[in-house]
């Protein structure tokens, strides 16, 4: 497997080891604990779920959006009497980009970005002439939730590898999912969903665990894989920032939802063999106004281009004149090393940034020429999206340790 280690990026970056430490793993390692096999990624390291135990026929998943784990060290005073009723307790890490879209991709296949295609927030749509949102499946020019649906874009075949929830229903394993009503019939969720047995759309985190209290107690004794996820951690950070005092009290209501609502009030059959998993698809770093960098204070960098960038702020992907890729890298490197560094992105492919082949088809078209990765806390902010860049505070995408890291919790519930 190529590594993204490879590539001369600067230090503080993380690269994403898709062998066996990143989201991407956790499909595999879900099947492990349930003794079913897999066809992806291999598993996280076994020390990171074997303390779990060997007679687990239920697993039940929380994915906490943007819960860092800068955030849960920050809090882990507050979080303590929770945290020691933990058997595995580590850290692995999201993928490239970490970015919701791309990260929730992985984590319901078991794949790196570079084999199931969703690699980015913003893509590009060549036959539709346009660059598509793809939380939203919508053109980046208007907010029209599904239109890319109506063009004629299939989400159910927009992912190019199997569904976690299908390869478990072949070994004879049920997946439920569980996420906010406003999303549970999007089009990212019809990525997602193929092969799910059953879906629910819960309207708070404490209407999600009393539903998910209520699948386990109905099925007690019966395997499954529950995946429950919320985001309002992601949402407060990136309009008040991931280190402020709001965000600290989402994460601790929400675990007083989770170990409270949840586990201390299912029956002893619901318990029995049910493992619980609390992870996140990435974590989140403050960039404030003065750290953002304006495509329009580098008009030389600008007339390389042969279309706006795809990508996000954190991350950019570049579409270049013919023949101006190297020119471009070099540009930014050479001026605007201290915020970015480029890449070529046919290197960044073969060292394996995004993962490992097989490719998925079109990639190098969705990730342009030159990938443009903003260090620190700095974002690189188109002039369409200077209103909206500047309204939020707490931002993600990027391979810095803050988006990057983040928790991997495992307890039994009958423990």
């Amino acid at each position: 497997m190529t590594s993204a280690h490879n590539l001369l990026l600067p230090p503080e970056l993380v690269s994403p080891d898709y062998s066996g430490t990143t989201i991407a793993n956790i499909p595999a390692t879900v099947a492990a604990l349930l003794r079913r096999p897999f066809a992806g990624l291999p598993a996280l390291p076994e020390p990171l779920w074997q303390p779990l135990g060997h007679d687990i026929r239920r697993v039940v998943m929380i994915t906490l959006d943007g819960l860092g784990q800068n955030l849960l060290e920050k809090e882990a005073d507050r979080l303590q009497p929770y945290l020691a009723e933990t058997a595995v307790r580590g850290q692995i890490t999201s993928i490239f980009p970490s970015t919701t879209a791309a990260a929730l991709s992985s984590m319901w296949t078991g794949y790196a970005p570079s084999q199931h295609g969703l690699a980015g927030l913003f893509l590009l749509f060549p036959r539709y002439g346009t660059i598509g949102q793809m939380l939203n499946f919508s053109p980046i020019f208007g907010k029209y939730p599904d239109a890319l649906i109506q063009a004629g874009v299939a989400p159910e075949t927009y992912l190019q590898t199997p569904g976690m929830a299908q390869q478990l229903a072949v070994a004879g394993i049920p997946t439920y999912a569980f996420k906010g009503a406003e999303i549970v019939n999007s089009a990212l969720s019809q990525m997602h969903g193929r092969g799910v047995a059953d879906s629910f759309g819960a309207y708070s985190m404490a209407d999600m665990m009393v539903e998910v209290g209520r699948l386990l107690e109905d099925k007690a004794g019966q395997p499954l894989f529950v995946s429950a996820y919320w985001p309002s951690i992601d949402t407060i950070s990136h309009m008040r920032g991931w280190d402020s005092p709001q965000t600290a009290a989402e994460l601790l209501a929400l675990w007083q939802q989770i170990h409270l609502t949840l586990r201390q009030s299912l029956s002893l059959a619901a318990r029995r063999h049910t493992v619980l998993i609390i992870t996140a698809d990435h974590g989140q770093l403050n960039a404030p106004q003065n750290r953002h960098v304006y495509l329009t204070d580098h008009p030389e960098l600008n007339e390389l281009l042969l279309m706006r960038p795809s990508g996000e702020p954190r991350v950019a992907y570049l579409y270049v004149r013919q023949g101006q890729v190297q020119a471009t890298i070099d540009y930014v490197n050479d001026n605007m090393g201290d915020v970015a560094t480029a890449v070529a992105t046919t290197e960044a492919i073969a060292t394996g940034l995004l993962g490992p082949a097989p490719y998925a088809s079109q990639l190098e078209n969705r990730l342009g020429d030159v990938i443009l990765i903003m260090r620190h806390n700095h974002l690189f902010v188109h002039p369409d999206d200077q209103e909206l860049v500047e309204r939020l505070y707490g931002w993600h995408g990027g391979m810095t340790p803050a988006e990057m890291d983040v928790p991997w919790l495992g307890c039994r519930l009958d423990g």
